[in-house]
Formats: structure tokens, sequence, C-alpha cells
């Protein structure tokens, strides 16, 4: 009876540890060999990612994937690479860093002539005066026991939230600089990633409670990462990307990615309503499929933006 009773337990115990594996590395520049700071890594067909440190050091718990699962590696400004599992164990037990090249942009010429552009604010004018409000637990249950099974960082939220900016299509607009507002107690602290998507398709839709939610792919047209470091006050911050030089001709989304959070909260100034204009954007990490949120209007962003002044009446009639 007792040998039954520990081979019972062998049983369930050992594939347990056969399998619940630990990963521990880290990303780095393939030609300085520094560390690169909160690299997205994931496992898109387990719809589960995080991010590594500021140093680009890594580690989580591998329980129900297999060898030839795949791991996705990105950064903004450096080229996408993928792993199978296994390839990534094998460089974790060498000690071996896993390495990311830098992506190079043939930047378009634009030549301004005076009175050609002009600038405008699109989304929220007037940050300052934004009620401030807390996000918590934003990210579902399932993917709170995911966290946990993986063994990450409960303060390393990853949620990602986005305003689509309404333009024109067809219009050329290039994005100087965007603006929020960050709403910190004296003791908080908070790390944000900014990120800029043009939309992709429409994969699935869902009927919930609070309506029909689409989920749908999404672009990242940044060329280079921009942190956004908060520490324990009120403030709106003002990013400049002109030197991005990022051109859209359609809708866009503007999204913050709440990187860290010492109290497991985003917290950012936002302008409420129901039935609004604005549609609001969710996703609980890069490799989460993105949910538009119908009915509720959360607009947080600013977004300043050049755009080609279109010809008048008269002037199309006579040129």
């Amino acid at each position: 009876m007792a040998l039954k009773k520990i081979f019972f337990f062998l049983f369930y115990i050992f594939p347990f540890f056969l399998f619940s594996q630990e990963f521990k590395g880290s990303i780095k520049d393939k030609k300085t060999n520094e560390g690169l700071p909160y690299v997205n890594i994931g496992v898109p067909a387990k719809a589960w990612g995080f991010l590594s440190d500021e140093n680009g050091n890594f580690k989580f718990k591998a329980t129900s994937e297999k060898d030839d699962d795949t791991v996705q590696i990105s950064l903004i400004g450096y080229q996408t690479i993928l792993l199978k599992l296994k390839e990534l164990k094998n460089k974790c037990d060498s000690n071996g860093a896993v390495f990311l090249e830098e992506m190079t942009y043939q930047l378009s010429q634009v030549t301004i002539t005076p009175n050609e552009y002009e600038t405008k604010i699109l989304g929220n004018k007037n940050l300052d005066d934004l009620e401030c409000m807390e996000l918590p637990q934003i990210k579902d249950t399932a993917y709170q026991r995911i966290a946990k099974e993986k063994g990450l960082d409960k303060n390393a939220v990853g949620i990602e939230i986005g305003n689509k900016i309404k333009i024109k299509k067809g219009q050329q607009i290039f994005i100087d600089k965007i603006q929020f507002k960050v709403c910190l107690d004296i003791k908080d602290t908070a790390i944000y990633r900014v990120n800029i998507y043009t939309k992709g398709k429409i994969l699935s839709r869902h009927i919930t409670a609070i309506g029909m939610i689409n989920e749908e792919t999404m672009i990242n047209v940044m060329k280079e990462p921009i942190i956004i470091k908060a520490f324990g006050k009120k403030e709106v911050k003002s990013i400049d990307l002109s030197s991005q030089n990022i051109e859209v001709t359609d809708d866009f989304i503007v999204a913050l990615e709440c990187i860290y959070s010492s109290d497991k909260k985003m917290k950012i100034g936002v302008s409420p309503s129901i039935f609004g204009s604005t549609d609001l954007f969710i996703r609980a990490s890069f490799v989460s499929e993105w949910i538009k949120i119908p009915l509720i209007d959360l607009t947080f962003i600013g977004a300043t933006v050049s755009y080609k002044k279109m010809p008048g009446f008269w002037q199309r009639l006579f040129n």
C-alpha cells in the first residue's frame, strides 16, 4: 500500500518538475553588447507575454509550453526574432544572451514650403484639466493566473490602453508631439512607454455584457522607443516625436503601455463620457489581441500633428 502511495505521488508530481522549467537570461544589443531595457518577450500561441527589466534581464517559468512553441522577442527599433522554446532554453543554460539587431530606416525627404503645412491638436486639448482616474485590476483573472503561474513580477503591469485619433483618410499627416497626464501619489512611481499604431484588421467579434467587442490587430509605427518615468506627482508629459518622422494617412492609435507601477495600478488623466466619439482600446500584453471597448469614451491623449493644407474651392477650380 505504501509503495502504491509513493508511485501515485511521483506519477502526478514528477511531470510538474519535468515541465515546469525556469528560464533566466538577458537580451542585448548585438552591436554594443549592452542590455536592452523593457524588451517584449512572449509566446504568441499561448497569448501571454511580459517585459525584460531595465537591464535586459528576464526570468519566467515554462509550464504547459512545449519545446517547439515559438517565443517572440521584440523591441521598437530592433528586428524581431523568433526562437523555439528549446533554443531559448539552450541559450539560458549556457549563460548566453539573446542578441537583437538594430533596424535601419530610410527616412523620406519632405520639403515644406511656407504656409503649405499647418499644425493642429487632435484628441484632448486641455490636459491640465483632465480628471485623474485609477485603472486597477484591468487584467482579467485568467491573465493574472498565468502571471502567477509563470512567476512574473506583479508590479510589471504591462497593460496597454489606447485612443484612436481620427483623421481624413488619405490625408498626409506627421505626428509631431504626444501629451498625456500622469496622476501619481507622492510615494508612487511608474514607467510608461508610448506606442503609435495604425489599424490592422478585425480578427473576431464577441458579444459581451457591455456590447459587441472587436479583437483587432495593430501595426506599431514607432521607430525608436520612448520611455517615460514618473515620480510622485500629477503632471502633463509632453513627448517630441518630430525626429522620428512618423507619417500616417488614416486613423491611428496612440497608446500608453504601463511597464511598471509601484502600486500595480495605472493612474492617468482622462476625460470620461458615455457614447463618445473616441474609440478606446485595451490589451493585457503585447501578444494579447487588442479589444475595442464599446460605449465607453476615455480620452487621455493629445496629439499635435502637421498636415498639408487642402486647396480651397477657387484654388482647385483654377489649378
